[in-house]
């Protein structure tokens, strides 16, 4: 099952997932997750991802050095983090949930997390992640009408994940 919410203000879908996953682990819910971790960064663009199970931080924007004004991703540094995700949903048990920040621009363009989405359904998770509003069309296309859409509530993505399990 493959679950999605789409926020228009920035950086709420990535708390609701965020907190949904740190729920799930902190409670003993089987879980593998690559979310945005909200910890303080050094740089105002800085991005980082928690991966659960193993409770890591993985920095994923590139030091553009002082002066930058830009923020870039560091492409080798996500798919290392998606590496590391795939072969915790190889070792996860039966009921695992798998949460996955969002489908963006690298997974519009076939990269990114795409491949843990086809991963995780085939070994029978439920998967969940956001959709930004620029990246819907993309999403729609890839999922193919296999896709439910979820309130941006933490209470509806509880819920989601209680459906027929």
């Amino acid at each position: 099952m493959l679950g999605f919410l789409t926020c228009v203000e920035r950086g709420r879908a990535d708390a609701l997932l965020a907190d949904l996953a740190a729920e799930r682990f902190l409670t003993g819910l089987p879980v593998v997750a690559m979310v945005r971790d909200e910890l303080p960064a050094a740089r105002a663009c800085e991005m980082q991802l928690r991966l659960l199970p193993a409770d890591k931080i993985v920095p994923i924007s590139q030091d553009l050095g002082p002066g930058a004004d830009g923020c870039t991703l560091d492409a080798g540094a996500l798919e290392q983090a998606v590496a590391d995700t795939a072969r915790a949903i190889a070792q996860a048990a039966p009921g695992t949930v798998l949460i996955l920040n969002k489908f963006g621009k690298q997974e519009a363009a076939g990269r990114g997390v795409r491949p843990l989405i086809g991963q995780g359904l085939e070994a029978g998770l439920r998967v969940v992640l956001s959709v930004p509003p620029e990246t819907r069309d993309a999403f729609e296309s890839f999922a193919c009408g296999f896709a439910e859409e979820i309130l941006p509530d933490l209470q509806a993505l509880r819920e989601f994940l209680r459906k027929d399990a």
